[in-house]
């Protein structure tokens, strides 16, 4: 049954993510929840109602491809000690995981919830969930169907990601013990279940080696699931050759990528998914957002928002603002790595991200006439209106 048609005009920037080069003012169709037609209003066809947004800046809804929802507890402290010259190493997500152990189902359903809808009131009308705070096959599939009975109240589109692998858990031997799990245990749990579209690993120094992480992503693979992985954050491990190499959709952190990386990640179609929030609390080195552009690598911003590296939630439009004053982007640049970039990193290239004839009709009018806003306002610009799917939500 259809839900009518809806015709949104306006007379400000409008971004797709590029700039809409039609004259003013504009218009967009939406029809069964899908963009059906952009056009010059003195073209467009007839709809059952209309909606004029005015001077607003007009984007594509938010898609904020990598956070960390479900967790219990609190570790503020961590980010002072880190400040204060304390190295970062897996104990902290190992506290997490203890909290989020002893939390209830009916806690930490909150808790996610509660981070949902920040996002979806930021202008996220996509976001990427993962687990990883239960390090358990129980306390894993657990976090993943709380995720999705969180977001079964919300208009807020959720693609889970399994991330079994984030640290090595305090009863596991060793990590390649840990890693077998994972692949034997934990993935067929999680397929059967099934209650996640990606599989994740944490190849690190200090955590998953490469030979553990194509062993868990290579089972996840066989299994039916989408791959994707943290690289090259705190050492240059070569795990951005590995996700090329196993076909991952995207390469996400990358602090630590040198030439050689940025050529081969151009050499392919991995998505390359930068985290600016993170790299700025641990002041750490910042990823080569401006080389991996030129290099024609396609680029994604997301938050990273998690328990203990980047705890903001609602933070995608300060993202964006980062990766205009700090990643050396232009701000349509990172607009367009917020929007379509982040789609593409979740495999969902010309659905989401986009104003486009027959995308999901996802879109944000905000409390600004400019794109520049994100950039000189730092994470102050908020939605005035937002539509999913063709229907107007609220945060």
């Amino acid at each position: 049954m259809s839900d009518g048609s809806l015709l949104l005009t306006g007379h400000g920037r409008l971004l797709t993510p590029r700039p809409f080069d039609g004259p003013d003012p504009w218009a967009i169709l939406v029809r069964d929840g899908l963009f059906a037609w952009i056009g010059p209003l003195t073209d467009a066809p007839a709809a059952d109602s209309t909606v004029d947004l005015g001077a607003a800046l007009v984007t594509p809804g938010l898609v904020d491809a990598h956070t960390h929802p479900a967790f219990a507890g609190e570790r503020s402290d961590e980010a002072a000690a880190r400040i204060e010259g304390a190295p970062y190493s897996g104990g902290g997500i190992l506290r997490t995981v203890a909290a989020t152990r002893a939390a209830s189902d009916d806690e930490l359903r909150s808790l996610i919830g509660a981070r949902l809808r920040a996002s979806l009131a930021s202008g996220v009308t996509t976001i990427e969930c993962k687990s990883g705070y239960g390090l358990a096959t129980d306390e894993e599939i657990r976090s993943l169907r709380l995720i999705g009975e969180a977001a079964a109240g919300l208009p807020i589109r959720v693609v889970r990601t399994f991330l079994g692998a984030h640290a090595v858990p305090p009863e596991a031997a060793s990590a390649a013990e840990y890693a077998a799990v994972v692949a034997e245990e934990m993935i067929p749990a999680v397929t059967a279940a099934g209650s996640a579209e990606f599989c994740d690993v944490f190849c690190d120094r200090g955590f998953f080696s490469p030979a553990d992480a194509e062993r868990i992503l290579r089972a996840a693979a066989t299994a039916g699931l989408g791959v994707r992985m943290h690289a090259d954050q705190l050492a240059r491990t070569g795990a951005t050759e590995l996700a090329i190499r196993l076909g991952a959709v995207s390469a996400d952190h990358l602090e630590q990528l040198d030439d050689g990386g940025v050529a081969a990640l151009a050499a392919s179609g991995v998505v390359a998914t930068l985290l600016p929030g993170p790299a700025l609390v641990m002041r750490d080195r910042l990823p080569p957002a401006r080389a991996l552009l030129d290099a024609g690598v396609t680029v994604a911003l997301a938050s990273d928002a998690n328990a203990g590296t980047f705890g903001a939630w609602a933070a995608m439009p300060l993202v964006i603002g980062l990766g205009a004053t700090l990643l050396g982007m232009t701000v349509a640049e990172a607009v367009g790595a917020a929007t379509a970039g982040g789609a593409a990193a979740l495999g969902l290239t010309g659905r989401r991200g986009v104003i486009g004839v027959g995308a999901d009709a996802d879109l944000v009018a905000w409390d600004a006439e400019h794109e520049g806003a994100f950039a000189l306002n730092l994470g102050a610009v908020r939605p005035s209106r937002t539509w999913i799917g063709g229907h107007e939500v609220s945060g």
